[in-house]
């Protein structure tokens, strides 16, 4: 069974986190690294989950 919405962006999120490249706050995303996330986001693929 595949996971929610919620559930797939809340582990991307995670995974974009672990590797440094954005932080996680109360009510806030930090990016930290703009090119990683420019990379993954011209990689057509998700962050590895």
């Amino acid at each position: 069974m595949t996971g929610s919405v919620r559930e797939v962006v809340q582990r991307a999120l995670k995974a974009l986190e672990r590797d440094g490249a954005i932080r996680l706050e109360r009510a806030r995303v930090l990016i930290l690294d703009p090119r990683a996330l420019e990379r993954w986001s011209e990689s057509g693929s998700s962050p590895a989950l």
